[in-house]
This record gives structure tokens, C-alpha cells and sequence, in this order.
């Protein structure tokens, strides 16, 4: 079924966020709102002197409400309201002219209607390119899924054939919270091609953590890191360091990975999380066997996570990550009181700032935020204190925003420094980024 399903997205894998489709996503919506106003049967007076003011109410309406009660993420596009404005007008211009329209026009109200939905949705889109491709957007989530069966029939071939599969594998599976009893959604596993030899190798592991508001398969339906992981085993005889995309929250929209009255997020993730993926995937054991990385607020968390936990995790990756911790909004007395209870000492246990000045780690970090993104100083601020204290830090940054397009590449550059820190190979031969002490 999910081989049936991928191979129908395979036909509909175009972009949504540049090229062809949002040019003519923009001149439709356009042209059929001109073409929805009565302008032959006179209805085009009240749909404008009342469409016009109505609308424009509405969308201040809309922003309002949108601000208030914080319901966008960082970077959110102003223009977005140009478009709210422009879909809200043809609203109020179809219910104003719908009676004495002929059928015609009714139909191209409703083509009004819908393409400027279509536009300010895409608007938002191009942002933040969570959704890149039309497939991804209706329902794909990583290059190549498979369920358990299928999984074990690729293994039972390469067997067989002693061929490696030419790509790796992601499978959907449910992480017990043994230690933590913490109410998990499902994870994202992905394993190179080299996972399926036999004898099974035991592989180090990326712990790979969304962003908030996200879930588990942002990394690999819109930042593509199965994609990428599958690129660099090509070039290393299949092997590659597994990923697992766990859900940091579970049932709280925002845990900071932390253990707190929300849930113990941290034991899950630190604790629950690596002995499954060791009893259930053969993953490696030992001091180099767990790396952690995050994109946006996951960012936060890999740091936080990889410096209060130094003997479990060798490295840690921040793509784009805030230099405090904040809950919800960025206020840190409203994280001190919603998230720590109140509790300054708490706070400060998990603000990676003070984890960093109060001693020395032998865990690596890899700061990264792109060069147009409102976060940038964040990672220069943690990276400067991050190379007193830590084995080694590195720093790049690079053309992009707060935004998959750029977390895709992020994480392209950080993937061989990360596998050479696991063990798995050897140190890249070259870098974008800078280095202390310098990558040998």
C-alpha cells in the first residue's frame, strides 16, 4: 500500500513554493477577483463601496487576533495580510453580487475564492517551505516509507543478494517511555543502506528534534534529511549514522525537552529513546555513539539536552536555535513561570548561556542560522561562549532564513562533521565551517 501510495506522489513531485506554480497561482487569483465584481449589472457599487471597508475590517480583524494570541511562528510574512485582505474582499464581493449573478460569474467568484486562499496559503508556504512539493503537501512524508513488513522483506533480500539497497529506509514506530511514561506520538526512524548487511552493523545514531510548533516528520518531509543521509552513505559505502526523528512534546504543544510538569520530555528523549533504538535497531553503544540535533526551538533543545547530558550524547547540532529557552513566546518571566513553576533556579539549570560558562564539556557543538535570519546573533552569541567550554565548536553561516530550505542545507553541512565525531568516518575533508580547535 505505501509503495502504491509513493509511487502515485512520484507523478504530483513539483514545487510549490517557486517556479511556475505560485506565478500562476497569483495572475488567477487576481484576474477571477476583477472578473467576480458585477461590473455589467451594476452590483460593482455596493460590492466595492461596501466590499472594500468590510474587508479591510476583517483583516484587521484577522491580524488582531493573530497577534494577540500568538498564533504564527518567527518570521511570519506581513504580505500574508495582503492576500487575507484580497481573499476576505471576494468573500464579501461573491455574497454581495451571488443573487443577481448569472451562473457564470457565480462559478468564477468561487475560482476567486479559492485561488486567493490558495495564494496567501502559499505566501506563508514559500516562508517557511514546510510543505515543498505538492506530494509532500498531500500526505508524503519522507522519500522512502515503509512499514515493518516491507522492511524486513528488503533485509531478507540484501541477505540473500548480499547487494545493499540503493537508498535508505525511514519506518514509522512508537518509542515506549519506559523510564519516563511520558505520552509520546509516534517517531520517525531512518536506516542506511548499510544497516541491512549481515551481520547488522551497529551504527551511531542522530537524534533529530522539530521545531515548535512541528512534528517528527518535518525532517524528513520538508527538511529532507533522509534525502540527505541516503547522498552522503552513496559516498561511504552505504553507511551513514542512523536517524531518529522523536516527538519532543507529546501531548503539550511546548516541553523545551524538558522534564517539568508538562511531562518528562528530557528522560524520554536522553533516556527512553536511545535504548530502544539500541534493543530495536542495533544501534551502537559507548561514548561516541549518540549525537543530537534541532532545528529552530529543537535547536534550543539539542543544546540544552547535549550539555546536561554530556556522558550520553558526543555532539550536539543547533540549526537555528534561540539562545534561551522560551515557551510559547520569547518572555522570559513568562517561561520561568509557565514552563519552571515559578522557579528561577529551574530556569537557569536549563538556559544554555549559564550551562555553558559553568564548566567544561567533552561533547562538540555545530552552531548554524542562516544569514537573513532575525535569530542570527542567538547562534554567534552561543557559538562565542560554546568554544571556552566545549571539545570543539563550530560555526557557519551561510545564505537563508528560518526556514526548511535553509535547515535542508544546515544540515548537509553538518552531517559528515557529525559522523566523524560517531566514529563512522572520516573527518571531512572540507568545511564551510570555521572551527576551534580546526577540524584536522
Amino acid at each position: 500500500m505505501i509503495v502504491a501510495v509513493g509511487t502515485l506522489m512520484a507523478g504530483i513531485n513539483f514545487s510549490i513554493i517557486s517556479g511556475w506554480f505560485p506565478t500562476v497561482v497569483i495572475i488567477v487569483a487576481i484576474a477571477a477577483t476583477v472578473l467576480a465584481i458585477g461590473w455589467t449589472d451594476r452590483a460593482w457599487r455596493l460590492q466595492l463601496l461596501v466590499g472594500i471597508p468590510v474587508s479591510l475590517i476583517l483583516t484587521a480583524l484577522v491580524g488582531v487576533a493573530v497577534h494577540v494570541f500568538d498564533l504564527v511562528p518567527a518570521a511570519f510574512p506581513r504580505y500574508f495580510y495582503v492576500w487575507t485582505w484580497l481573499f476576505l474582499f471576494s468573500l464579501v464581493v461573491a455574497v454581495l453580487g451571488w443573487r443577481q449573478a448569472h451562473w457564470a460569474q457565480r462559478g468564477i467568484s468561487v475560482v476567486a475564492m479559492v485561488f486567493t486562499f490558495v495564494a496567501a496559503f502559499t505566501v506563508v508556504n514559500q516562508t517557511y517551505d514546510y510543505w515543498p512539493t505538492l506530494d509532500r503537501l498531500l500526505g508524503k512524508e519522507a522519500a522512502h516509507l515503509v512499514d515493518l513488513p516491507e522492511l524486513n522483506a528488503i533485509r531478507a533480500q540484501v541477505r540473500a543478494t548480499g547487494h545493499l539497497p540503493d537508498h535508505g529506509d525511514t519506518i514509522v514506530v512508537h518509542v515506549p517511555p519506559t523510564r519516563s511514561k511520558f505520552d509520546a506520538q509516534d517517531a520517525y526512524v531512518w536506516l542506511p543502506p548499510a544497516w541491512f548487511k549481515s551481520p547488522e552493523p551497529a551504527l551511531p545514531v542522530i537524534e533529530l528534534i522539530a521545531g515548535v510548533p512541528g512534528s517528527p516528520s518535518d525532517w524528513t518531509r520538508a527538511a529532507y534529511a533522509d534525502t540527505t543521509s541516503t547522498d552522503f552513505a552513496e559516498h561511504h559505502d552505504g553507511l551513514s549514522p542512523i536517524l531518529v526523528m522523536p516527538d519532543a512534546n507529546g501531548n503539550a504543544v511546548d516541553t523545551e525537552c524538558d522534564n517539568s510538569h508538562l511531562g518528562q520530555a528530557e528522560t524520554y528523549l536522553s533516556v527512553d529513546v536511545p535504548a530502544f533504538m539500541r534493543a530495536e535497531f542495533n544501534a551502537a553503544t559507548g561514548r561516541h555513539s549518540l549525537a543530537v540535533g534541532g532545528l529552530s526551538a529543537g535547536g534550543t533543545c539539542s543544546v540544552v539536552l547535549a550539555l546536561r547530558n554530556p556522558t550520553i550524547y558526543t555532539a550536539f547540532s543547533d540549526f537555528s536555535g534561540q539562545a534561551h529557552q522560551t515557551f510559547y513566546v520569547d518572555d522570559r518571566a513568562q517561561t520561568i513561570h509557565d514552563l519552571f513553576e515559578g522557579s528561577l533556579s529551574a530556569y537557569l539549570a536549563h538556559d544554555p548561556p549559564t550551562l555553558l560558562k559553568a564548566r567544561q564539556y567533552p561533547t562538540v557543538g555545530w552552531f548554524s542560522s542562516g544569514l537573513e535570519d532575525p535569530g542570527l546573533g542567538d547562534a554567534r552569541q552561543l557559538a562565542a561562549l560554546a568554544r571556552d567550554s566545549l571539545a570543539q565548536t563550530c560555526f557557519v553561516s551561510t545564505t537563508g532564513g528560518h526556514d526548511y530550505a535553509y535547515w535542508e542545507v544546515a544540515f548537509r553541512q553538518a552531517l559528515p562533521w557529525l559522523s566523524w565525531h560517531l566514529g563512522l568516518t572520516a573527518p571531512p575533508s572540507s568545511s564551510p565551517a570555521h572551527c576551534e580547535p580546526p577540524i584536522p
